[in-house]
């Protein structure tokens, strides 16, 4: 556990004398694992319950309608997910971080419980809203608890068992609900969560209460127009991968966009009331520079997640498992790239994160040619290392921009990035169905033309993710780690 003088004192500067590698030992002991596991079991409650709709719904609808709505399952999930992430600094300002955690895994399990006794699919949304609202305040917290709990050079490896937990969870979630959607018992899978719920707050309240993890901040109230213009942005944006006019499409993104962007500049005025860290729209500062990085990179690899399975059904001949089989080797990428390099020296962070961004771009490039023509052993690989080309990376931009955030911000920033994150995969997950429709994907059945729209639903990308690579050795420059310049 970390002691009271550990909180309070400022972290070393990066690259100072610390160890050069972390091992296993320094975490997977008495004093953090109590800690570590209570975090990745919010991880697991939210990730897992993000993807559990996919095999849900289908059984859910036969049950009581609403077909027409299904697709708000997830959008609604997800902007619940991002409201609540963006303003739990605030909640943890005015109400210490064990009451949040504890109120967050309420509401969370409430949500659950709304969507298993449903009896339509309005309720049902309602329930999943609630659910993202609970769910996105208990990832950002587990963030925003990492830097109370842990010395700052052990992040990297939480990180990367964190990673871990939520790729497992991406993909039981939706074995979870298949199993039960194919019994009949859509209901109880909803249940089984909200169960898992009761066993977190179990757990918050005497972890927290010996972690001493909470720090005296000055309250602050909850920005209601700022977290309404938080939401109408990712309404929009979801929407607007679901629409067939590309015109009315674009308009969707860029209302949305204008949004955050209106949200972006309130935010800076509010002063001590703030959401956003000081330095979060500064390119030239490492917090700013890190939040940039992390919306591009993120905006530019979701084309296999959203398409990749229809793509492999539709030009390979493969069934849904098998095309999902493939979906999870890309997941896999993630918590391998994270597991395995969590442990480098500080004076390698800087030159990791290079690679990782450059590992990105150059497996989404290959993807665009490989995705059309095969073979498909290639396209796997593509995928697999597309995407642990940013797991290697995570931990580190986490540690990296939290240490370089004032101290007053440190909660702040912890809670924006994986709001950043999810903020990149809304918008690119828009884009991405802008370009499909745009291309007519949906009526398409000659192998030709699809050929077409899989090498844009990737090309289309690249440039995004070169610009994450110049974000990234950006990055590296600010943060003065692993670099010659």
């Amino acid at each position: 556990m970390a002691d009271d003088s550990s909180l309070n004192r400022p972290r070393s500067p990066v690259g100072s004398a610390l160890p050069s590698r972390v091992g296993w030992g320094e975490i997977l002991n008495r004093r953090y694992l109590p800690q570590l596991l209570t975090l990745c079991l919010a991880i697991w409650l939210h990730a897992a319950n993000s993807m559990l709709t996919a095999t849900t719904m289908p059984e859910a609808v036969d049950d009581i309608g609403g077909l027409r709505l299904i697709s708000w399952a997830f959008a609604l999930y997800l902007m619940g997910s991002i409201v609540a992430a963006t303003a739990i600094s605030a909640c943890v300002a005015t109400y210490g971080l064990r009451r949040t955690m504890l109120a967050s895994t309420l509401l969370y399990t409430v949500g659950c419980v709304v969507c298993a006794s449903a009896p339509t699919m309005p309720a049902l949304l309602a329930g999943r809203t609630v659910q993202g609202l609970g769910g996105g305040a208990l990832v950002a917290l587990v963030y925003v608890a990492q830097d109370r709990f842990f010395p700052n050079r052990l992040v990297p490896r939480i990180v990367a068992c964190l990673s871990v937990v939520w790729t497992t969870a991406a993909l039981c979630g939706p074995l979870i609900g298949g199993a039960f959607a194919t019994a009949g018992l859509w209901r109880f899978a909803f249940w089984a969560f909200a169960l898992q719920g009761l066993l977190l707050a179990a757990a918050v309240h005497p972890l927290l209460s010996r972690a001493r993890a909470e720090v005296a901040l000055e309250a602050r109230p909850i920005p209601a127009i700022r977290l309404a213009l938080v939401a109408g942005a990712i309404l929009s944006i979801s929407f607007a991968g679901t629409v067939t006019s590309t015109v009315f499409a674009v308009v969707l993104v860029l209302s949305g966009c204008a949004c955050l962007g209106l949200f972006v500049a309130r935010d800076s005025a509010a002063g001590r009331t703030r959401l956003l860290p000081s330095r979060a729209t500064d390119p030239g500062h490492p917090v700013g520079c890190g939040i940039a990085m992390t919306v591009v990179l993120s905006l530019s690899m979701m084309s296999f997640l959203v398409y990749g399975p229809i793509l492999l059904i539709r030009l390979y001949g493969l069934t849904p498992f098998e095309a999902g089989l493939v979906v999870v080797a890309e997941s896999l990428g993630w918590g391998a790239g994270a597991l395995l390099l969590s442990g480098v020296s500080p004076a390698s962070e800087g030159r990791l994160i290079r690679s990782g961004s450059g590992v990105l771009a150059a497996g989404l490039a290959a993807q665009a040619w490989l995705v059309p023509h095969g073979p498909l052993w290639l396209v796997v690989a593509a995928a697999f290392f597309g995407t642990a080309g940013f797991g290697m990376m995570w931990g580190h931009i986490i540690k990296l921009v939290v240490v370089h955030a004032d101290r007053e911000d440190r909660d702040r920033a912890g809670a924006l990035l994986p709001n950043a994150q999810q903020t990149g995969f809304a918008l690119g997950a828009a884009l991405c169905g802008i370009i499909a429709n745009g291309l007519g994907f949906e009526q398409m059945t000659r192998i030709e033309d699809i050929r077409i729209v899989a090498f844009w639903l990737f090309a289309a990308f690249v440039p995004a993710a070169l610009l994450g690579n110049l974000v990234a050795w950006r990055f590296g420059r600010r943060i003065g780690v692993g670099t010659s310049a």
